[in-house]
C-alpha cells in the first residue's frame, strides 16, 4: 500500500477520533446543563402553623384583681374558644419556636407567688401524648424544651426558639415547675383547658401548691382537672418536616 494511501486512512481515523471527542465532551456539556437546570427548580415549600393563634389574645389576670397564675403543673389547652384541641399537632414535623404571653404582677403579687410556688418563674414545653383508653385521660410526656426562666420577660409576649420534633396526633403543652402569669380569667365557657392533676385536686389551694409538673420523659400522668372559662396564652411553630 501506498504512503499516500495510508496517509488518507490515518487522516480519517484523526478525523473520527476528534469527532468522537467532541461528542463525548459535547455530552458532557449536555449532562451539565441537565444538572444545572434541575438545581434552579422551585424549591418544596414545608408547611408551618401556628398552634393555639387566634386573631386576638386576652389580656393575662395580672395586675388586676383576682391576680392569677399557673404553678406547678402541666397543661394544655383543650379549646380556645375558637378552636377544639388547638395543640393537637396535625402532621410529623418540628416545633420551631414557641410563645408566652406574660403578665406584669405588682411586687406584691410576684412576692405571693414566689413563697407559694417557689422562685423563679419558669415554663418549658411539653410534648404529649394521650393514652388510649384512659378515663379520665392519662398522657405519656414524650419530650420536652428547656425550662426558661421567665424573670426578664413579664409583662411582654416573648417568643423562645426550640427544636422539638413531634409526630401527629401529639399535643403541646406547657409545663410549670414554679409558677408563669400567663393565664386569664372571666372567658366564655368554651375556653377549656386541662391540667396534671388527680381528680378531687382541683381547686384546693394546698393541692394545687404540692403538685407535680409532668416532667419525667417516658412517664404517664393523669390530667383529671379540667377548667373552664380561662386560657394558657402561649403558641407553638410547627414546620412540617
Amino acid at each position: 500500500m501506498s504512503r499516500s494511501l495510508h496517509g488518507a486512512q490515518d487522516a480519517v481515523k484523526s478525523r473520527r477520533g476528534r469527532w468522537l471527542v467532541l461528542a463525548v465532551a459535547g455530552g458532557s456539556i449536555v449532562l451539565a446543563i441537565g444538572l444545572a437546570s434541575g438545581s434552579s427548580a422551585a424549591p418544596v415549600t414545608k408547611t408551618t402553623v401556628e398552634l393555639g393563634h387566634t386573631a386576638t389574645v386576652p389580656d393575662p389576670s395580672c395586675p388586676e384583681l383576682p391576680c392569677q397564675a399557673v404553678g406547678s403543673v402541666t397543661g394544655f389547652q383543650v379549646n380556645n374558644g375558637q378552636t377544639s384541641l388547638p395543640f393537637l399537632v396535625p402532621h410529623n414535623g418540628t416545633i420551631k419556636s414557641w410563645t408566652l404571653t406574660l403578665a406584669q404582677p405588682t411586687n406584691s403579687q410576684r412576692s405571693f407567688f414566689n413563697g407559694f410556688f417557689g422562685t423563679p418563674p419558669e415554663a418549658r414545653l411539653a410534648v404529649l401524648r394521650r393514652v388510649p383508653g384512659t378515663n379520665p385521660p392519662r398522657y405519656n410526656l414524650r419530650s420536652q424544651g428547656a425550662i426558661k426562666v421567665l424573670s426578664p420577660y413579664l409583662g411582654q409576649t416573648v417568643k423562645f426558639g426550640s427544636n422539638l420534633e413531634v409526630e401527629k396526633g401529639d399535643i403541646i403543652g406547657i409545663t410549670v415547675p414554679t409558677w408563669a402569669p400567663t393565664f386569664a380569667q372571666g372567658l366564655p365557657s368554651n375556653n377549656v383547658w386541662r391540667a396534671s392533676r388527680a381528680p378531687g385536686t382541683c381547686t384546693n389551694s394546698t393541692d394545687i401548691r404540692q403538685g407535680e409538673p409532668q416532667m419525667k420523659v417516658g412517664k404517664r400522668a393523669t390530667y383529671g382537672c379540667r377548667y373552664t372559662t380561662a386560657r394558657l396564652l402561649y403558641t407553638a411553630t410547627l414546620v412540617e418536616n
